[in-house]
């Protein structure tokens, strides 16, 4: 039987995932979405109600060449969203304009909107300043921590060209010598093209920390606190360029991967550039190029959407500059300082 000869069954919830489960609950992780709509509550009871959706979805015989559920779902939820906000659907809260404004896809807003309401009702308070508090609260406790940076360990900052690296080594390296005063050692090391960055081994040279060209079988006990690796940038659009970074990596025991991204490209680059770099062991994600960007909300769409937490951010190319830890007091403050 054709996928278009099955007829679609309807499912009526008050949310995307509450939908998604009874539709895994009845079809499967298989079934297939057709189509979803909202169902405004008419009347009064508009004003208390919680608006529903219909969500018709049906179960292939065969193996779907449809996106998955999941992906499905994640589409109709931005959709959603915008139809929320053209047909009234309820939700009284004033603040998703002035998350999209600084810069935090639908998608977001609407996860967000989501949990406000679910802990907080529909009704949102009567100040914009008490509301934005609580979402203040809500993008707190979704905040992904990095994992700490304790006794010896090697550090590979990898990512696309012009994304900032070797300006992020140069000012990390600084925090490590100067600042904390621990040992440091680099390597400067070429990829399937030259690496170029002599003034990172001039940088070296100014604060007393070796700087070797190659990576010698021996060089894992060199490692006495931290170490750094400085890789040419790769294109991420080529798997193959890809894997021969991952090939190029040492074979070291406590190596750990850091994807850097300049956080003023559009949040689709930014989210495509992970979903290719998670090809490698990639810990966590360093921000730059800060000061180009005035949407700091974007940087939600990467910690709410990307399965990596955010470790330093940086801005300009000053050394040693603005770099710090990521932390989302420090978002929230400069996403919101203008309101």
């Amino acid at each position: 039987m054709s996928a278009s000869a099955v007829q679609p069954i309807p499912f009526v919830a008050a949310s995307a995932e509450e939908a998604a489960a009874q539709i895994r609950s009845r079809l499967g992780p298989e079934a297939i979405v057709v189509s979803v709509r909202p169902l405004p509550a008419s009347g009064l009871s508009r004003i208390w109600q919680k608006p529903m959706i219909e969500v018709l979805a049906y179960k292939p015989e065969a193996a779907p060449a449809a996106p998955p559920l999941a992906e499905a779902l994640a589409e109709f939820r931005e959709e959603l969203a915008q139809i929320k906000q053209q047909v009234g659907a309820g939700d009284s809260w004033r603040i998703a304009p002035l998350l999209q404004k600084t810069g935090v896809l639908p998608v977001h807003v609407q996860t967000i909107l989501d949990s406000l309401q679910a802990e907080h009702g529909v009704t949102p308070p009567p100040s914009l300043g008490a509301e934005l508090a609580r979402v203040r609260g809500v993008l707190q406790t979704r905040w992904r921590k990095a994992k700490p940076i304790e006794g010896r360990s090697l550090h590979v900052l990898v990512g696309p060209p012009g994304s900032g690296k070797t300006t992020c080594l140069c000012k990390w390296l600084t925090q490590t010598a100067l600042v904390e005063q621990r040992m440091a050692q680099v390597w400067r090391l070429d990829g399937a093209t030259a690496n170029t960055a002599e003034s990172l081994s001039v940088y070296c040279d100014i604060l007393n920390v070796a700087c070797d060209r190659t990576w010698q079988p021996d060089a894992e006990s060199a490692v006495e606190d931290l170490g750094f690796i400085d890789l040419p940038g790769i294109d991420w659009r080529n798997p193959a360029a890809l894997k021969e970074l991952e090939q190029r990596l040492p074979k070291h025991p406590s190596l750990r991967l850091h994807l850097v991204l300049n956080a003023a490209y559009e949040s689709s680059i930014l989210l495509s550039q992970v979903k290719a770099f998670s090809a490698l062991s990639i810990e966590d994600i360093i921000l730059t190029h800060l000061d180009e960007e005035t949407r700091w909300g974007k940087i939600w769409n990467l910690s709410l959407g990307a399965s990596y937490p955010i470790r330093f951010l940086s801005s300009g190319q000053n050394i040693p500059g603005d770099f710090s830890p990521a932390d989302a007091d420090q978002i929230l403050s400069r996403q919101f300082e203008r309101n």
